[in-house]
């Protein structure tokens, strides 16, 4: 085994807590550990193959891709993983496979004639952590049969490093799940027209989405002026800068903040934007400087919303049709129109229109689009 100098160490260190964004995870850091203890295969199981699931690996082998996902094309995972020599070890222990299963019965068995001996793997060190979720994941080191067993000073450096792996792979499970619920927000936000902008302690502008970028672009009542959101409105101006240092004081005071709104008006002559200032929670503790203290909703009551008739169906019960009918109401269709683009006669949307309002429990067309405008913001 080599004695990694400290540089060294705090290298693969680096590379096990970015192992989460790599595009081969946490292939970098099974590499590294392969050279320090002189191993030819290293794996981490974030799932094990279960049935028809292929599981989640992750491997350094000279012989094997770097990533397998739900993957059936190998011996291990398409059936022998049921034959698996070290089960459900002590958590965070580090345990050898002569310690577990005896060599001379190793060699008859068909995980070692078909999934172990082909890859050049015999001796074998092995850890079992908790993910995020508190489920078990495994860790492995693989040597060949020519080389000596894993000894006092390979284990040593596992248990060592050990907590660190648990740590790296639960906090990066929790960034990638936080990354796709922003990803999923800001879609659903997009989708229904609404601008967001982030502003920071000082009330500056970090971060606005692509529904923001074009209405600043427009520059019809809002736009920026050194990193600050300015209104064209006097009136709305002074409210809307009121309402950032009211929630920036009671964030300096560590006090609740209010939700606050205003409408803007448009040197164009459309619809007054809507806007609305939330604050967000902040720990003084570890808050650095420029980073988000709020979110600016920016609403266009003109920009039309984007349907989907699937999420009507299944809230409200609707047909097909009935779906289809609600959704030209809602974009600003009347019966009308709505029959004509829908190739039917007025009286079946009108029978169609009876049922829709029994199904949703409104009497009035301008109630329908409402509730189908709310259910949109909530269920998208």
């Amino acid at each position: 085994m080599l004695t990694p100098t400290l540089e060294e160490f705090s290298k693969i260190i680096g590379h096990l807590y970015d192992g989460h964004i790599e595009e081969d995870p946490y292939n970098n850091f099974l590499t590294g550990m392969r050279a320090i203890i002189d191993s030819n295969f290293a794996s981490i199981t974030l799932r094990e193959p279960v049935a028809d699931d292929g599981g989640l690996l992750f491997v350094s082998c000279d012989q094997l891709p770097k990533t397998f996902i739900d993957d059936h094309d190998n011996p291990y995972t398409d059936r022998y993983y049921t034959s698996n020599l070290m089960t459900n070890l002590p958590w965070g222990e580090v345990v050898t496979l002569d310690e577990c299963h005896s060599y001379s019965s190793l060699e008859d068995s068909e995980l070692y004639e078909f999934c172990m001996k082909p890859i050049n793997i015999h001796h074998m060190a092995g850890i079992d952590l908790r993910n995020a979720n508190g489920q078990r994941f495994s860790v492995r080191f693989c040597r060949p049969k020519s080389a000596k067993n894993f000894g006092n000073a390979e284990r040593a450096i596992l248990a060592l490093i050990a907590p660190h792996i648990q740590r790296a792979v639960a906090n990066g499970m929790q960034l990638i799940q936080l990354d796709n619920e922003r990803k999923l927000y800001s879609k659903t936000f997009t989708r229904q027209s609404i601008g967001i902008i982030t502003l920071d302690e000082r009330g500056k502008v970090i971060t606005r989405n692509a529904i923001a970028d074009e209405l600043l672009r427009s520059k019809d009542g809002i736009h920026i002026i050194n990193d600050t959101i300015h209104l064209d409105s006097a009136t709305a101006r002074a409210k809307f800068t009121g309402y950032v240092e009211e929630v920036l004081e009671a964030q300096r005071q560590q006090s609740v903040a209010q939700v606050n709104a205003l409408s803007v008006d448009r040197p164009s002559g459309k619809a007054d934007l809507e806007i609305l200032i939330k604050p967000m929670m902040i720990d003084k503790s570890v808050d650095p400087s420029h980073t988000p203290h709020m979110m600016v909703f920016i609403n266009e009551p003109e920009k039309s919303y984007d349907i989907d008739i699937r999420i009507l169906m299944s809230i409200y019960g609707l047909t097909r049709a009935e779906a289809l009918l609600a959704k030209y109401l809602a974009e600003g269709a009347n019966l009308d129109q709505s029959a004509q683009q829908l190739g039917i006669a007025r009286n079946t949307a009108r029978a169609q229109l009876r049922s829709i309002f029994a199904k949703t429990g409104v009497s009035q067309q301008s109630m329908l689009v409402s509730l189908i405008l709310k259910s949109l913001v909530t269920f998208s």
